[in-house]
């Protein structure tokens, strides 16, 4: 076979497989996340729920219920007897708690 052939099929087969690549890193399949890495919002990772009632295991935040769930404490700022202050949650509501938030290890 000529050498100007082979050199110009190498060569167009290389910018194949270039141009394959690069739109595989454009639209291709995400990294998966590290469960365990923060997220970070607004450049501040999202506190830890505090663990309301020490020894039991299931309460609020020891375990993610549902949106309705954490909106009956933090849907408005409110004062609840022998816990205090409770805060309304300071941003737009997520409906998915924990994917920013850790809850507190029992």
């Amino acid at each position: 076979m000529n050498k100007t052939i082979v050199y110009s099929l190498t060569i167009f087969a290389g910018i194949v497989l270039m141009i394959t690549i690069n739109i595989k890193q454009d639209f291709g399949e995400e990294e998966p996340t590290n469960i365990n890495q923060p997220i970070m919002v607004d450049g501040k990772i999202p506190p830890q729920l505090s663990d309301l009632f020490e020894g039991q295991d299931e309460g609020p935040h020891q375990k993610y219920v549902d949106e309705k769930f954490c909106l009956k404490c933090h849907k408005q700022e409110m004062d609840i007897p022998g816990l205090g202050n409770v805060p309304k949650i300071p941003h737009e509501f997520q409906p998915d708690c924990v994917s920013c938030h850790f809850l507190p290890s029992v």
